[in-house]
């Protein structure tokens, strides 16, 4: 340990100017996660083994009871699987049709940067209009499908009011929004990679659907991978649409998530002891599911051209 710090003196000494210099560039950044990121994760943790309503400021300590009525609250488990089918459903199918049409903008056509700037629309349109849109287009009765079902003569079902399909309609828009995300991603890694690759590919006479599972998809992993794990994230902690389209109903919380319900515990009951437990454990899930990610990504993921 004396010579550890030993060493490390001997380093300030020598360059003083640059810990300066580091130190100078370092603290306002580091100020800001400390009091913004930082402490809040540390209070939520004190919180959640207390109970109190935010109102009095007197707080009662309660151990580990906030965690262990949370494992027995069947709405915590409704909105944990709400979350997950809400994530992966978006991540998976988002993704995969992002892919194809990255493929499809990849190509050099008349309009190309028409259709690119198109493509990319659904993600510059801010949540809260497009959640409205959609409310307006399932609505059987007043939005266009309704001129579809009348066509044909039949009921349109009412995704918002159904306790089933609420939470498909928020994933339908999840998917439109994230689409045009991913696929700036893919398109940009689309056009990173050697055109080598393919022109000696096609020499040795391979064909389009080889040429896409053996060069493209491989040399794409790690774009994939950074917006698996980035979109993963980012699905969980969806709110606003939520909020928006179905406020968790029709019957709560049938289209809850995650994120919704816990506002739902601490804003509008009152219970921050409870939202706090509910808010670790969120952390410490997602935290999990990004290490698995990270830890087995290598099996798959090569960063080496």
């Amino acid at each position: 340990m004396s010579v550890n710090m030993h060493r490390i003196r001997t380093s300030w000494h020598k360059n003083r100017r640059e810990w300066l210099t580091f130190l100078a560039f370092v603290a306002p950044n580091f100020i800001i996660f400390a009091v913004f990121t930082y402490w809040p994760i540390i209070y939520s943790f004190y919180l959640s083994f207390v109970r109190w309503n935010f109102l009095t400021p007197n707080k009662q300590v309660v151990g580990i009871r906030n965690y262990a009525r949370l494992m027995q609250d069947d709405n915590f488990w409704e909105v944990l699987g709400n979350t997950l089918v809400y994530a992966v459903s978006v991540v998976l199918i988002a993704q995969g049709l992002a892919f194809l049409l990255a493929l499809l903008l990849n190509r050099r056509v008349k309009g190309q940067p028409f259709f690119r700037t198109v493509s990319f629309t659904p993600h510059i349109t801010t949540t809260a209009a497009a959640a409205l849109v959609f409310v307006l287009l399932l609505d059987p009765k007043l939005g266009p499908l309704s001129h579809v079902y009348n066509f044909f003569s039949i009921q349109g079902p009412r995704f918002l009011a159904s306790t089933t399909l609420a939470i498909w309609a928020i994933i339908i828009v999840g998917i439109w929004k994230e689409i045009g995300f991913a696929s700036v991603f893919f398109l940009a890694g689309l056009q990173g990679i050697n055109q080598e690759y393919y022109e000696a590919a096609r020499v040795d006479g391979a064909r389009p659907f080889a040429i896409l599972r053996h060069i493209t998809v491989p040399l794409m992993a790690p774009v994939i991978f950074f917006l698996m794990v980035s979109g993963f994230i980012q699905a969980t902690k969806v709110f606003d649409l939520v909020a928006i389209m179905t406020e968790g109903g029709p019957v709560y919380p049938s289209s809850s998530t995650y994120a919704y319900h816990l506002y739902q515990l601490a804003f509008r009951n009152f219970r921050a002891g409870y939202a706090s437990a509910f808010a670790i454990i969120f952390f410490i899930g997602v935290m999990t599911v990004t290490l698995f990610q990270l830890r087995y990504s290598k099996r798959w993921v090569d960063y080496e051209e």
